[in-house]
């Protein structure tokens, strides 16, 4: 099988990858060694100790870990209960607000978008006429127009209902002659 310049490539760069892996992982214990060496802080002993080395082959530990002071790591508790995470303070305070109940942004219903045209009473029943823009509409109780809801029709005003939060709008209509 005859292989491509493009595929020839792909196989040097296989091969490089391959060659940079083997190099680091023989160089990467001395890498390691000087990277514990520089972050150590003052005052900690850099000589290993003779211990019996009880460790398999296949253990890794870092350079330097059988010398490792563990009291020196430890720290005093932070003070500062203002900015301290895990403190009782904030725990309470916490507590307490949630506990009062969530004050949700009052929504404010829009302006009624239809213009009061006309009505026509018909035994008792009302159908009321309106201009919504370039489109007129006829309406009796219960039609819903868009997010509205002709709740009540009576001979001096019409109730609309604002459905996404379900509150009424009144719309004088004017008396009947």
């Amino acid at each position: 099988m005859k292989q491509t310049p493009g595929q020839r490539l792909v196989w040097v760069a296989l091969t490089m990858t391959l060659a940079a892996t083997a190099w680091t992982a023989l160089n990467g214990e001395q890498a390691d060694e000087v990277h514990v060496a520089a972050s150590r802080p003052q005052g900690v002993s850099t000589e290993v100790k003779n211990q019996p080395k009880s460790r398999t082959s296949g253990e890794a530990r870092p350079a330097g870990a059988d010398s490792l002071d563990v009291a020196q790591l430890q720290r005093a508790p932070w003070q500062d209960s203002e900015h301290n995470l895990f403190g009782g303070g904030q725990l309470v305070a916490q507590a307490e607000t949630a506990q009062q109940p969530i004050v949700q942004q009052a929504m404010e219903i829009p302006p009624v978008p239809f213009t009061y045209a006309g009505k026509l009473e018909d035994h008792g029943q009302f159908t009321v006429f309106l201009s919504l823009g370039e489109k007129n509409v006829s309406v009796k109780t219960g039609d819903i127009v868009g997010d509205w809801k002709i709740k009540e029709i009576t001979p001096s005003r019409m109730i609309l209902s604002y459905q996404p939060l379900r509150a009424d709008v009144p719309l004088m209509i004017g008396e009947s002659n």
